[in-house]
């Protein structure tokens, strides 16, 4: 059916033409209400065949995007996600507008087709099966924004491979909602605060004492590293990282041949090869299973030489193949996922919160490891998003069974 009359909004027209019909209108409008977040100034809401739309305005520019989105898309096939996604990658929009409108044509595609948006995603991939990465819940945030002279940006846990979803999920929140009660106990008048990922925000000089308030609250659970979850430290080292000439400064171990310094403590300014030894004694004394950015990308040295020690150990840095985010549309997404190798860990980004879609493509992702953020606010939504899905039955594998390391001998026991 095509509808010829306008859709008139306060500040623009749409114009509904050609091929384009009263369905894909509800797409466009959907796509704004995703994005335009950002924007609010205004809200305005229309119901197109039942289904709920909205339109948040804001100046000049965001308008110019609307339009533009609304000129790439006359004419297409609102389900053919290829298609439009190639529509929406010449668009002069911004990524964040390009990503909205992907996901928005992905969701009225599956509800014009009678589908769940999780069986649309499994059908776009082409896969066979699902299957549920492990959740990395995102406990403490330090680093150089948090207050203390701690850089380390967040402590993170899982748990033990052994639990289901549900199950690990339990023993997760059990811990975040203790360690919440002590923070609260230990500073009355100083309550944490939530993140934008979730995470508690805790100010202190090093990162030991984030370690040492979680296995307090575990104690008092009656959980233990290892058995009922593992740490996972985000280091994301690039927030504190400087370049020197080769030579300057000095390591341990007579003069630094790399020119990457680090100040993990702030104000302790000191070469890879410390900031490596300082990684290796805390990944052997506290039981860590991941490594997140521990330096920056270009430290390759400094990587190889934890990869070496760390054997036990996975080491993962943003920017590579390991660790993906949403592209600025579904297709690239799935594409870019599809492409990596070896262990791969799906990131919510900020930009996305509230996007319960990422849970579903999670699902389908291939992904070992989910890093969704903490257990409040919006990030929470995409945790309980996947029990919903277990709930329905869909039937889901594991998509780790083991940590993949290699066993110690005797000696290194």
């Amino acid at each position: 059916m095509t509808n010829n009359t306008p859709f008139h909004d306060p500040g623009m027209v749409v114009d509904i033409a050609g091929d384009l019909d009263i369905r894909s209108l509800a797409v466009i409008m959907i796509g704004f209400n995703t994005v335009a977040r950002n924007y609010t100034k205004q809200w305005y809401q229309r119901r197109v065949r039942g289904c709920v739309i909205g339109h948040e305005v804001a100046d000049d520019s965001s308008l110019d995007e609307l339009k533009a989105v609304n000129d790439s898309l006359i004419g297409a096939d609102v389900e053919n996600q290829q298609e439009i996604d190639n529509k929406l990658r010449s668009a002069e929009i911004s990524e964040s507008m390009r990503l909205s409108v992907s996901v928005a044509v992905h969701k009225t595609s599956a509800k014009l087709n009678n589908i769940s948006t999780l069986e649309a995603l499994k059908a776009l991939a082409k896969k066979d099966a699902y299957s549920v990465p492990v959740p990395i819940v995102t406990l403490l945030n330090g680093g150089k924004q948090s207050g203390g002279k701690n850089n380390l940006a967040s402590l993170c846990i899982c748990a033990d491979l052994k639990k289901s979803f549900s199950e690990g999920l339990d023993v997760l929140e059990r811990i975040y909602m203790k360690v919440e009660d002590l923070l609260k106990k230990k500073f009355p008048n100083n309550c944490p605060s939530i993140g934008a990922n979730g995470g508690l925000s805790y100010s202190c000089d090093k990162v030991e004492l984030m370690f040492e308030l979680v296995k307090e609250a575990a104690t008092e659970l009656e959980l233990t590293s290892e058995e009922d979850f593992y740490f996972i430290l985000d280091c994301s080292a690039s927030d504190f990282h400087t370049e020197v000439a080769p030579g300057q400064g000095s390591a341990k171990k007579g003069q630094s041949t790399s020119r990457h310094r680090y100040d993990w403590v702030e104000g302790q300014v000191k070469p890879s090869e410390d900031f490596c030894d300082y990684l290796e004694n805390l990944v052997e004394t506290e039981n860590i299973v991941t490594l997140i950015d521990p330096l920056h990308h270009e430290d390759e040295e400094g990587l190889a030489r934890l990869r070496e020690k760390l054997a036990s150990c996975h080491i993962l840095n943003r920017g590579s193949a390991n660790i993906m985010k949403m592209q600025s549309t579904l297709t690239g997404t799935i594409a870019t996922l599809q492409a990596a190798q070896g262990f791969k860990v799906l990131e919510a980004a900020t930009h996305e919160e509230g996007e319960t879609l990422l849970a579903d493509l999670a699902l389908v992702s291939g992904c070992e490891m989910m890093l969704l953020g903490g257990l409040r606010g919006c990030r929470r939504a995409l945790y309980n998003q996947i029990n919903i899905r277990l709930q329905q039955n869909y039937k889901m594998q594991p998509a780790l069974q083991d940590w993949g390391f290699p066993e110690k001998t005797a000696e290194e026991e």
